[in-house]
C-alpha cells in the first residue's frame, strides 16, 4: 500500500471534497481518497496509484484541476476584464448618488402613514438597493456561485428562494422576540464595529473570488464543516441540505448589522409585543425579496453560461461586491476611530440651529439623506441643550449612535425625537447612525463675555 499527494485546485467547499474524492475513488488502483479545500490536496492510497495527469483526467467534467492556487491569476483577460469594471462599477455608483436612487425608492411610500405595513415594506425595498444589499449582496452572489454549472431553470433559482424564504421566515421569529425581550440583540459600539468588519472581511473574500484575481484567496472562502452540512441535510441528500443550509443562511441575516434592519428593529422593539414584532420584522424581510431575488437571479444566469461574456459579468459582480466591501469597513473603522481624518473645528458663535428658550439651548437637527443637517452643530458649555432630531428621511441615519454625549441609542424612524443633556467640558463630541456611514458633531465652546 502506498500514499500520494497530489495538489487539487479550486476547491473551496464540502461539496468540492465529496466531486473530488469520487472522482478519484473511481481511478483503478484507488482504494482510499481524501481531499482537503484548506490545503489543496488530495490524497491517495493503494497498491497501483494513478498519475496526476489521470487525476488531472478524471476530474475534467468539474471545475477542479491539478495544481496549485497562485497568490494572483496569470490570465491578461482577468486583470483587463477587471479595469473595465472598475470603470462601471465606478460610472453606475456615482450615477446612482447622483439620482439619489435610495431616496427615490423611499420616495415611493412617503405619503404613507407612520409605522403603517407600507412603510415597512418600503424600507425593506429601499434597504434591498442599499446598505442591505451592501452586506447580504455578497452572501447571494456565493449562493449563485455555489450552484452546479450544469444546473438550469428552478434549480438556480431554489437556492434564492430557499435563502429568501429563511429570511422572511427567521425576521418574523426573530421579530417576536425583540418585541418581547428588548433591544439587547442588536449589536452595538465596539461589538457593532467587530460585526461589521468580519461582514466586510467575508463579502471581500466573495468578490475576490468572483473577480479569479487572485486562486489563492478564493481559497479561503468560508463554509460548514462537510460533517455538519451531512447531518443538516440529512444523510446524502444533498440538494436538501443545501436548501436547508440556505433557509438557515437567510434566517441568520437578522444579526447583521444593516443600519435599516437595525432601525427596524428598534421599531419592532417599541411595539412591546411579539406579535407585532414578527410581523413588523416579517414585512421588513419581505420588502426585500425582490431585490435579492433579481441579484441573484442574475449572477446564477452568468455562473451558468459558459460564454466568454458570462465571466465578464462574474467579474463585475466581484468589483460591486468588493465596493460594498469597502463602504462597509469604512463605517466599522469610523465607528472605530471617529476622530480619524477629522481635522479640528475652530469656533467662535453658535450655529444657526440653536436659540435660547427659557434656560435651555434647543437645537435642531434634521435627519436626511445625506446624513444629518446640519452635521455640526456648537453650543455652550455647562448650559442645558434640548435636541430635537426630525426624521426627514428613514434609513440607517435613523439609528443615532450618540453615546459621547451620554444619550445612547436614539431612533428617529417614524416621529420627531428630542433628548436633553448638559455638556460639561468644551470640546468635540461626536456621533453616527448605527453602522458609522454618516456622522455628525457638537462642539462644545465657552460662551463669549458680553
Amino acid at each position: 500500500m502506498s500514499e500520494r499527494i497530489v495538489p487539487i485546485a479550486g476547491m473551496t467547499c464540502a461539496a468540492c471534497e465529496r466531486t473530488v474524492t469520487a472522482a478519484a475513488l473511481a481511478l483503478p488502483g484507488v482504494e482510499s481518497a481524501s481531499a482537503d479545500r484548506r490545503s489543496g490536496r488530495l490524497t491517495l492510497e493503494g497498491r497501483r496509484l494513478p498519475s496526476d495527469g489521470d487525476v488531472d483526467g478524471a476530474l475534467s467534467d468539474t471545475p477542479y484541476s491539478v495544481g496549485t492556487r497562485p497568490w494572483l491569476s496569470h490570465d491578461p483577460f482577468v486583470w483587463r476584464d477587471l479595469v473595465v469594471a472598475i470603470a462601471v462599477v465606478g460610472l453606475v455608483g456615482a450615477a446612482a448618488w447622483a439620482l439619489g436612487l435610495e431616496s427615490r425608492v423611499q420616495d415611493l411610500t412617503s405619503g404613507a402613514s407612520a409605522g403603517s405595513a407600507v412603510v415597512v415594506l418600503g424600507l425593506g425595498v429601499a434597504a434591498s438597493v442599499s446598505t442591505c444589499m451592501a452586506l447580504v449582496g455578497g452572501l447571494v452572489v456565493s449562493l449563485a456561485a455555489s450552484v452546479p454549472t450544469r444546473a438550469s431553470g428552478l434549480a438556480r433559482l431554489r437556492p434564492h428562494l430557499a435563502f429568501n424564504a429563511g429570511r422572511i421566515v427567521g425576521f418574523a421569529a426573530l421579530g417576536a422576540v425583540v418585541g418581547l425581550v428588548g433591544r439587547s440583540l442588536a449589536p452595538s459600539g465596539v461589538l457593532l464595529a467587530a460585526v461589521v468588519l468580519i461582514a466586510a472581511g467575508v463579502m471581500a473574500i466573495v468578490g475576490v473570488r468572483l473577480t479569479e484575481a487572485s486562486p489563492r484567496v478564493a481559497a479561503w472562502q468560508l463554509a460548514l464543516p462537510g460533517r455538519w452540512g451531512a447531518w443538516v441535510g440529512g444523510a446524502s441528500d444533498g440538494e436538501r441540505g443545501g436548501t436547508m443550509r440556505a433557509l438557515g443562511l437567510g434566517a441568520a441575516t437578522f444579526f447583521l448589522p444593516c443600519g435599516f434592519t437595525q432601525a427596524v428593529q428598534v421599531y419592532a422593539l417599541s411595539t412591546g409585543s411579539p406579535r407585532e414584532g414578527a410581523l413588523v420584522m416579517g414585512l421588513f424581510a419581505l420588502g426585500t425579496t425582490p431585490g435579492l431575488l433579481a441579484a441573484g437571479a442574475a449572477a446564477g444566469a452568468a455562473a451558468s453560461s459558459r460564454r466568454p461574456a458570462a465571466g465578464r459579468i462574474l467579474r463585475g459582480v466581484g468589483v460591486a461586491v468588493l465596493a460594498f466591501a469597502l463602504v462597509t469597513a469604512s463605517g466599522a473603522i469610523t465607528r472605530l476611530a471617529p476622530g480619524l481624518g477629522a481635522g479640528a473645528i475652530t469656533a467662535t458663535e453658535r450655529t444657526a440651529n440653536v436659540v435660547d428658550a427659557g434656560g435651555v439651548q434647543r437645537v435642531s437637527t434634521d435627519v436626511v439623506g445625506e446624513g444629518y443637517s446640519p452635521a455640526t452643530t456648537v453650543v455652550y458649555v455647562d448650559e442645558p441643550v434640548a435636541w430635537t432630531l426630525t426624521p426627514v428621511y428613514k434609513g440607517c441615519q435613523s439609528a443615532v449612535d450618540a453615546s459621547t454625549l451620554g444619550l445612547g441609542r436614539i431612533m428617529v424612524l417614524l416621529d420627531t425625537e428630542t433628548v436633553e443633556f448638559t455638556p460639561t467640558e468644551t470640546g468635540t463630541y461626536r456621533y453616527s447612525c448605527a453602522m458609522g456611514m454618516y456622522t455628525g458633531e457638537f462642539v462644545v465652546i465657552e460662551r463669549p463675555e458680553a
